[in-house]
């Protein structure tokens, strides 16, 4: 009787413990801050962040302007200017020394937030024990 043989696995009549799949999904969140800005008159980032660079360069280049006169009146000793480097101190400081200072109010209409949490999906699949 070698010859035919029933094809059973290995695991005939053996248990087979259940298999269990988990898929998880992330949970989003999407924020709206359209209506913070128009209430407060504000601009939106990235246009914000352009004209900060732009007036960060034009400060930049009226900086080097007024140190090359500062350097050109500590230079130009001859012209009889009386204490020089103190009168370019007080200068800097009424320049510089001055701030400002705007509290704003809050916004009448909040931040639209919005979450998405999503189940998890759980699949189980029984095997148990295989009929002898």
């Amino acid at each position: 009787m070698s010859g035919i043989q029933p094809l059973l696995s290995s695991d005939w009549g053996k248990y087979r413990p259940a298999e269990l799949t988990v898929r998880l999904t992330s949970p989003e969140m999407i924020t709206d801050w359209t209506s913070v800005f128009d209430d407060l008159g504000l601009k939106r980032p990235d246009s914000l962040m352009n004209e900060i660079g732009q007036q960060s360069q034009g400060i930049y280049l009226s900086n080097i302007a007024l140190k090359a006169q500062e350097g050109d009146r500590v230079a130009n000793i001859s012209s009889g200017e009386k204490n020089v480097f103190g009168h370019i101190a007080h200068e800097r400081y009424m320049r510089n020394g001055q701030k400002e200072v705007t509290l704003e109010a809050l916004p009448r209409q909040g931040v639209y937030i919005d979450f998405r949490i999503y189940p998890p999906e759980i699949q189980v699949d029984p095997r148990g024990v295989l009929p002898k």
